[in-house]
């Protein structure tokens, strides 16, 4: 089971909410090259507000995660398409239910 999990939430500038939605669904893509991420959910919930959740198998897996090129080109993304930091809550797992394969 899953240990560790990341929630963030973000809005997109004005008029950058088809570009906020295809750089998630790049960003998941990306995350193939890390095993100890095992899950990535990207949400619109609102209008310009987006949010993502990963969840990470240990501790080690998910400093991995936030030190690694995908954060890192998350990050360089960060100023041209969102209008602030992403707010960001770091999370432990004490109970979980994976049903099914995941959809793209």
């Amino acid at each position: 089971m899953d240990q560790f999990a990341v929630w963030a939430t973000m809005e997109a500038r004005e008029g950058k909410e088809a570009e906020a939605r295809a750089f998630l669904v790049e960003a998941a893509l990306r995350l193939e090259s890390e095993p100890g991420t095992t899950s990535f959910r990207a949400m619109q919930i609102g209008p310009r507000e987006f949010a993502i959740f990963n969840s990470f198998v240990d501790e080690a897996a998910l400093q991995a995660h936030v030190t690694g090129p995908t954060a890192a080109w998350v990050q360089a993304q960060n100023p041209e398409l969102f209008t602030a930091p992403y707010a960001i809550t770091r999370c432990q797992v004490f109970a979980a239910k994976r049903v099914g394969a995941d959809v793209l």
